[in-house]
C-alpha cells in the first residue's frame, strides 16, 4: 500500500496529477473493504466511521474542494487503512493550513496525495513501533 502511494505521490509532486491505475483501484478496493468491515464488524462504530468518513469525501469532492485523484485515493484508504485514512486528513490539514498561512492565498493548491503517503509512511512506522506513541 505504502509503496503505491509513494508512486502516486511522487506523480502528484512532480505533475500535480495521478495516474488512474493508482488511484481507480485503491478508491474501490476501499470501497469493498468498507463495506465488509460494516457486515463483519463486531463494533459497528468501528465498521460505520469510515464509511461515513468516505461518503463527507465524496460529497467534498462533488462541491470541487479536492481534486480527483484526491478524493479517490483518500476514500480507498480509508477503506483499506483506516487508521492511515485518517492521518491523512490531519496532515493534509496541517500542511494546506501551512499554505494558506505562507501564501496568503485562500485558494492555493498542494500535492495532496503527496501529504497522503506522507501520512501513511508515519503511519506505517508508528505501527512497526518504530516512532513511539507514547
Amino acid at each position: 500500500m505504502v509503496s503505491i502511494l509513494t508512486i502516486g505521490g511522487v506523480q502528484d509532486w512532480h505533475t500535480g496529477e495521478v495516474s488512474n491505475w493508482i488511484s481507480v483501484p485503491l478508491f474501490f478496493l476501499g470501497v469493498i473493504a468498507a463495506i465488509l468491515r460494516v457486515i463483519l464488524a463486531d463494533d459497528l462504530f468501528a465498521g460505520t466511521l469510515p464509511l461515513f468518513a468516505m461518503v463527507v469525501i465524496t460529497l467534498a469532492a462533488l462541491k470541487g474542494w479536492m481534486g480527483g485523484a484526491d478524493w479517490k485515493i483518500l476514500t480507498g484508504l480509508l477503506g483499506v487503512w483506516p487508521l492511515a485514512g485518517f492521518m491523512s486528513l490531519v496532515v493534509a490539514g496541517v500542511w494546506g493550513g501551512l499554505v494558506i498561512l505562507l501564501t496568503g492565498d485562500r485558494n492555493a493548491r498542494f500535492p495532496g496525495v503527496t501529504a497522503f503517503n506522507l501520512a501513511a509512511c508515519l503511519t506505517f512506522l508508528m505501527e512497526l513501533s518504530i516512532i513511539p506513541l507514547n
